[in-house]
């Protein structure tokens, strides 16, 4: 397989809904190893199919930052959520840009590992943002879409800078 390459604002599969994975056995194993290597590579703690190209439901999540002790989530949907955290954020897509983004504190998230197991877990603070942050991206949302009009001045000029950089 091809070394993958993160997609960068406003390249058009950041912008779209992914498709559900019908069949998790026909998940390429290389493909979620590169997608482990890009986050690692590129210090992230998260990234979504979609970041690479790749528009389907797949979610990498790593609060821990170390090899082997990510999560990796097929078909991941948040099923509750409670209280409310504001911190910075970035993505390996916007880079360069942060902002101060609200969400949930407390979440219940069910998702399916790579052999097709369903699970539920109920996590907060770091762990539960990365997940709505890389859910978000699998519905075709950014953490810009939601700051409000003032956050969003602020950080216009490194956005246009952003969109000159990748043509």
């Amino acid at each position: 397989m091809a070394k993958l390459e993160i997609k960068t604002y406003s390249d058009p599969v950041l912008l779209e809904r992914s498709r559900e994975v019908e069949d998790i056995s026909r998940v390429d194993p290389d493909f979620i190893s590169g997608l482990v290597d890009i986050m690692f590579d590129d210090d992230g703690i998260g990234i979504a199919a979609p970041q690479v190209g790749v528009s389907l439901r797949i979610i990498i999540v790593s609060p821990e930052q170390k090899r082997g002790r990510e999560k990796v989530c097929v078909n991941p949907e948040i099923i509750s959520e409670s209280g409310i955290q504001t911190c910075q954020e970035g993505c390996l897509s916007l880079p360069g840009i942060f902002a101060e983004v609200k969400r949930a504190k407390k979440i219940k998230v069910r998702f399916r590992d790579l052999q097709g197991e369903e699970h539920t877990l109920e996590t907060q603070d770091l762990e539960a943002r990365i997940f709505q942050h890389e859910i978000d991206h699998l519905n075709g949302k950014l953490f810009i879409d939601r700051l409000g009009f003032s956050q969003r001045q602020e950080i216009l000029p490194s956005i246009r800078e952003l969109r000159a950089r990748v043509g």
